[in-house]
């Protein structure tokens, strides 16, 4: 219950973080919003949003444009961290998205 609690207060003040930020999207806040849609995919623990964050941080900061490379990459770094069934769960979310992005793709064609 403990880890649910500072879970959440940790949410809250990411989400109040947010919406003091400028308009202008920064790599913290991208990051943020990128760790805080897997906490709420996977059920992470205070400890692995914590961890997890700078991984996103650094991918951000380093990849201007989407980088296939560099987000196996940081998958992979995710997937180190995560449980048995959080790393199913993860999965499925990206598999999810690639299949959204092919038929976005297929759309626009």
């Amino acid at each position: 219950m403990k880890k649910y609690i500072t879970l959440f207060t940790f949410v809250c003040v990411l989400f109040l973080g947010m919406q003091t930020a400028s308009a202008q999207e920064t790599p913290e806040i991208k990051a943020k919003m990128k760790t805080l849609e897997l906490a709420k995919k996977v059920e992470l623990s205070d400890t692995q949003v914590r961890q997890i964050y700078p991984i996103y941080l650094a991918y951000v900061k380093n990849n201007r444009v989407e980088n296939s490379d560099a987000l196996d990459k940081v998958r992979s770094q995710i997937s180190e961290l995560l449980l048995p069934g959080q790393k199913e769960k993860f999965k499925a979310s990206f598999i999810k998205e690639r299949q959204r992005k092919k038929k976005m793709e297929s759309v626009r064609q």
